[in-house]
């Protein structure tokens, strides 16, 4: 059965509008990771290292 062309229009707006939010969450995520690194100083510790991982699979798992 084919989809009616208004009701694949609204799915590709949201479709739109989620990828344009997750774009906005990688871009923060990224912001957020660069500015931890730089707080450190440059010791990359192994904890940070461990938060950016978390950080990671978090944005991966939203």
């Amino acid at each position: 059965m084919a989809i009616p062309p208004k009701t694949m229009s609204g799915l590709m707006c949201e479709l739109s509008v989620a990828l344009a939010d997750l774009a906005e969450k990688m871009s923060n995520l990224a912001i957020n990771l660069e500015n931890q690194y730089l707080d450190s100083d440059g010791e990359e510790t192994a904890a940070l290292m461990q938060a950016a991982r978390s950080m990671i699979e978090k944005a991966k798992s939203s």
